[in-house]
């Protein structure tokens, strides 16, 4: 569309000078501010009605009208400000000629292709959202295996040892850091605990360690203890920490 020496590529969203040879990008909100007012040349638009860039509603504030007209402005200079004329309290009329049928046709033909990339996107942002509820924030959680059995110390006390194992992974070790934990336990002179739970983390690297028993009172106590080996073939338990955490109270 011709606007003096301007030419206004809607398609590119772009401004070109002819005297200068040189091209401004507009921004979204400029190209539709100008685009409405090119296609009601010699109209006065209030700010209300650019604002909703052709559609039923708002697709911007009245303020962003206001700035968008100024940098037009600035981008045609002011050798040729008057291109957008201001009525105070009324709005602002573009001064040019109407533009041709075939400006008009690919006006619209591009407003089509702005609504159909908008829906489309609008299907894949559902589709997106659909699969995420599908299979990722509402996926089920695995429940922990249980594997429980009765241990009777050195001393007679009894106690539950439970591995709490995920279904996804088999556990590895399990035997030789059961063994260690109960050679622990049989060291102390008095234990506090009646339940002992073992887990290993998904990459095999975390050991947790969580105990469970009573008070004099009978109150419950509860201690957690997490043992960390990066190692290629892990422990896990060493006689150092075991000296360090104290499996006993």
């Amino acid at each position: 569309m011709r606007l003096k020496i301007f030419e206004f590529d809607i398609a590119n969203s772009q401004l070109f000078n002819s005297e200068t040879q040189s091209s401004v990008h507009l921004t979204r909100t400029e190209c539709q501010v100008l685009e409405l007012l090119v296609t009601h040349p010699n109209q006065v638009m209030s700010k209300g009605q650019l604002a909703c860039a052709g559609s039923q509603t708002a697709v911007m504030s009245e303020s962003a009208v206001a700035k968008a007209v100024f940098t037009l402005r600035k981008h045609f200079g002011e050798a040729h400000a008057e291109l957008i004329e201001t009525f105070p309290r009324k709005g602002y009329r573009l001064n040019i000629a109407a533009p041709n049928a075939s400006w008009l046709q690919h006006s619209k033909a591009r407003k089509k292709y702005l609504m159909l990339t908008v829906a489309a996107l609008l299907i894949s942002c559902i589709a997106v959202v659909t699969a995420m509820h599908q299979y990722i924030l509402f996926k089920d959680v695995d429940v922990p295996i249980k594997t429980s059995r009765n241990i009777t110390l050195d001393n007679g006390q009894q106690l539950i040892l439970t591995w709490l194992e995920s279904p996804r992974i088999r556990l590895r070790q399990e035997v030789s850091v059961e063994a260690k934990v109960v050679f622990a336990l049989n060291r102390c002179p008095h234990l506090t605990w009646d339940r002992v739970y073992l887990a290993f983390s998904n990459d095999m690297q975390v050991l947790n360690v969580s105990m469970l028993g009573k008070t004099a009172k009978g109150g419950t106590l509860m201690r957690n203890i997490k043992t960390i080996d990066f190692s290629l073939s892990p422990e896990f338990i060493s006689e150092d920490w075991l000296k360090e955490v104290s499996l006993c109270d």
